[in-house]
């Protein structure tokens, strides 16, 4: 006998649900578990929640969406195969990958400053260790488990404000929290605003930022850009060591999370993730008020836009000539004038390539040789212009 092509009993999934999750709670509808209902309702051999989590085989999620009537795209976006390209690249190891991934961007150091590594068998987000998390008060209302608890993207539950926390067991049956309710750490408003980012990357596709909405893809990789640059070490942050050690203090957390030697964000154990996720939240909440040198080409993304001077309607009267010579500025008052407008220029150029471009574009005009250029290029690096915001400039000026 055939089995049917629709199943009478499917339970909706929830919004980002794994999987492994949605099926246990399809078999729970007819008092199986789920490796008897792939086995007997889709004819497949048992896969583990890894295996269905992240890139189980594609005539299986074709089947499921035939049985329950659900959309193929919803099926695919319970796995992290699903994710492809947004939140990874592909899941193949690529030798260039963490390159590509987490040196596109770049937030708080100039792209040439930090030291790109190889990792083998490297994808972004995706933890050497299996450990279970979740929040506790989603998991308090039912057994449904999230796709995006598996990977350390998140420290906290934008739904409910507290962080995600280990357990061991198999919800609903069983469920034993490593941290009790008592020892758990107040969450950062920083985190948390971080966090709701992250998940309106999930659910939307995007992001609003301070200066403008960008692609959930930007946004993940954004991130893991400033995780990266948050453990590199000491010794390539040159004059900005200062700032950086005082992203740590913010937090409340050693410098670099404790680490001693590089090691790539997966790899490292929950706690010490935990760690980095505050730090780049508290970096990001620094940049966007003001309060952090940015040194990165991506760096402007965090910082609102510039608020422009809004007369009040008033049209202005007529310009008497006794006024227009009281107005009349001295020569020293035009001297400081433009000295203060250079201050500005040159501040605003140490965090604006559009600045620093147009800001060596007018410094450039008389010069009448290589060398003037070159004496040029040095003044900038004196000044903390960094030069990676004239690469579009050819080097050899315009005396080639």
């Amino acid at each position: 006998m055939r089995p049917p092509e629709r199943w009478p009993l499917h339970p909706a999934p929830a919004e980002t649900e794994s999987l492994s999750s949605w099926l246990r709670r399809i078999a729970a509808s007819y008092g199986m578990y789920s490796y008897e209902l792939l086995e007997h309702g889709l004819g497949h051999r048992e896969l583990s929640d890894p295996e269905l989590d992240l890139n189980p085989p594609m005539h299986l999620l074709e089947e499921l969406a035939k049985r329950t009537g659900l959309d193929q795209h919803r099926v695919n976006a319970m796995t992290m195969a699903g994710w492809v390209p947004w939140l990874f690249d592909g899941l193949a190891p690529a030798p260039d990958a963490y390159e590509t991934y987490a040196h596109q961007l770049s937030v708080l150091l100039p792209p040439k400053r930090r030291i790109i590594y190889t990792p083998r068998k490297w994808l972004p987000w995706l933890p050497d260790s299996g450990a279970r998390r979740g929040c506790p008060d989603c998991l308090e209302s039912g057994p449904t488990l999230l796709l995006f608890w598996q990977l350390p993207l998140m420290a906290s539950c934008p739904v409910h404000g507290r962080r995600l926390e280990t357990y061991e067991g198999h919800p609903p049956d069983y469920v034993l929290w490593k941290t009790p309710a008592h020892g758990e750490r107040g969450l950062p408003e920083s985190l948390s605003l971080m966090d709701r980012r992250t998940w309106q990357a999930i659910t939307t596709g995007s992001v609003n930022l301070p200066r403008y909405p960008v692609h959930a893809g930007t946004w993940f990789r954004l991130l893991r850009t400033l995780l990266d640059e948050l453990t590199t070490a000491q010794g390539r942050y040159g004059r900005q060591l200062d700032d950086v050690r005082r992203v740590w203090e913010h937090c409340g957390h050693p410098f670099r999370a404790g680490l001693y030697s590089w090691q790539p964000f997966e790899t490292l154990h929950w706690p010490v993730q935990q760690q980095l996720l505050e730090a780049a939240a508290a970096a990001m909440e620094l940049i966007e008020a003001g309060s952090l040198v940015a040194l990165g080409t991506s760096a402007h993304l965090l910082r609102p836009e510039p608020n422009p001077r809004i007369g009040d309607g008033t049209r202005p009267g007529p310009l008497t000539a006794t006024a227009a010579v009281q107005e009349k500025p001295t020569l020293d008052e035009l001297w400081k004038q433009a000295t203060d407008a250079l201050e500005v220029c040159i501040k605003a150029a140490k965090e604006e390539p559009a600045v620093a471009q147009q800001l060596f574009n007018f410094a450039r005009y008389g010069c009448r040789s290589e060398e003037s250029v070159r004496g040029l290029r040095q003044t900038f690096t004196e000044l903390q212009i960094p030069l990676d915001f004239l690469s579009h400039i050819d080097e050899r000026g315009p005396f080639a």
